[in-house]
């Protein structure tokens, strides 16, 4: 993977947009097409042939099939080429990187500044703790090597009770 589509899979503030449902051509959007192919002419087979003591399994199947869809057609684009920046709102990353001209937070020389440890302290202290962390590991591998350790990792998988 190249420098550029490592910017736009690893946020500026080392959170890996490249696995988080929401990011439109990332991990999950990308595991849900692979599936629904799969599946492909499965609810047809089953429309076909099931039995009528069995129809609920294949509303069952629709609804899954419904589900996968959705996570295919994600809208984000990434914080990076997101104009408003950041889906987490009034997050500062973004707007600081653009000013200093950096592409994480690990090349600042104020890192963990101020400003932004307040803010994902506000908002919570696991995101605070990912930041920290993922940052940290970015300033010490480097982001090519931060992505190739983090990229099959869950975007919130810090979230997960007994993690942290």
């Amino acid at each position: 993977m190249n420098y550029e589509e490592i910017l736009h899979r690893v946020a500026p503030c080392s959170l890996m947009c490249h696995t988080c449902p929401a990011l439109k051509d990332g991990a999950v959007a990308g595991a849900a097409s692979r599936l629904l192919g799969y599946f492909d002419g499965y609810y047809d087979f089953l429309d076909a042939r099931i039995p009528p003591e069995n129809l609920e399994y294949r509303r069952m199947v629709q609804g899954h099939l419904d589900r996968l869809e959705k996570y295919t057609l994600r809208p984000c684009p990434g914080c990076r080429e997101n104009p408003e920046g950041c889906c987490i709102e009034g997050c500062p990353v973004i707007e600081c990187i653009r000013e200093r001209k950096l592409d994480f937070c690990a090349e600042c020389p104020d890192f963990p500044c101020q400003r932004t440890e307040s803010f994902f302290q506000a908002l919570d202290p696991i995101i605070l703790g990912d930041w920290k962390r993922g940052t940290e590991r970015i300033r010490q591998i480097g982001p090519e090597a931060y992505f190739d350790e983090q990229k099959d990792r869950s975007h919130y998988q810090s979230f997960k009770k007994g993690t942290v």
